[in-house]
């Protein structure tokens, strides 16, 4: 992962290595060098030290993770995910925190920062964004390999978990559009 600290570079001069295509920004100041295929270890390197210990990036950004494409637009603070019974992270600019309850299963590191699987990324999304955006990172999730009628089983397996109806409707109707039966 290239920054302009790693290459010892002004800001003038990364942009300019962006600008010209040496580099690939995969966020603010962090790059890769053309022609390298970005992996979710790569993505979620741009994360780690913004994210605390104790916490587990979510939703929006955990697809991104998952699944690439643009991070999240307009730039917005890293979801992530806090258990009942922690402390809630210091307040810090640039993270979002939110209390739930996470069994085991529902996070996995990529390289070294915890992650909610693609599963959960996608209940959560499907719950949580709105309809637009949900739909969008639904399919990009799918087409990336989720395993997102594993999310309408869990959401229907799982009693108390508000919306579910609604997120099952939106991940059967971002399977279908995966699949290339439907439209967005």
């Amino acid at each position: 992962m290239l920054s302009p600290a790693s290459l010892g570079c002004s800001q003038i001069t990364w942009q300019v290595l962006c600008r010209d295509g040496a580099l690939v920004e995969l966020r603010p100041g962090f790059a890769l060098l053309a022609g390298v295929t970005p992996t979710p270890a790569d993505r979620a390197q741009t994360l780690v030290g913004a994210v605390p210990a104790g916490v587990v990036v979510a939703r929006a950004w955990a697809v991104w993770i998952h699944a690439g494409g643009p991070p999240p637009t307009p730039p917005r603070r890293v979801g992530v995910v806090y258990r009942p019974g922690t402390s809630r992270p210091r307040s810090m600019p640039g993270l979002e925190p939110v209390q739930t309850s996470l069994r085991p299963w529902d996070v996995v590191l990529v390289g070294d920062l915890p992650v909610t699987s693609p599963v959960r990324t996608a209940m959560d999304v499907a719950t949580w964004s709105t309809g637009a955006e949900a739909a969008r990172d639904l399919v990009r999730l799918r087409t990336s390999g989720a395993d997102l009628p594993a999310g309408m089983a869990e959401l229907r397996r799982v009693t108390g978990w508000r919306g579910s109806l609604q997120a099952v409707r939106r991940i059967e109707a971002a399977t279908l559009v995966a699949l290339g039966t439907a439209d967005v």
